[in-house]
């Protein structure tokens, strides 16, 4: 974007195990970037959107069973349920996109 001798002084990184929107709300910052399904519902934040696409970064979630789980059968079952047709509504809800 060209911007980033501009803002790198600006810059404040939260520091670990702490979330950006208890950061915002505080007055330590102004504008935080973090997953929308972290901010959509931190209290006092007004989520404004996703970043442009150019510079947007996408996390991808994976789910497996380990082999040698002692219910197996449940956690494909719980699996099954995350990615049924009937999960896309709370998903998107939660600020995510279904796969």
């Amino acid at each position: 974007m060209g911007i980033a001798d501009q803002v790198k002084p600006k810059l404040k990184q939260v520091p670990s195990g702490e979330r950006i929107g208890a950061f915002i709300t505080s007055g330590q910052a102004d504008i935080g970037f973090q997953q929308i399904s972290e901010l959509i519902h931190a209290p006092g934040v007004d989520y404004l959107g996703p970043l442009p696409p150019d510079v947007q970064k996408i996390t991808v979630f994976s789910a497996g069973v380990l082999s040698g789980a002692e219910q197996p059968a449940a956690a494909k079952e719980l699996v099954k349920a995350l990615t049924a047709p009937s999960a896309v509504e709370v998903i998107r809800r939660h600020g995510m996109e279904p796969g």
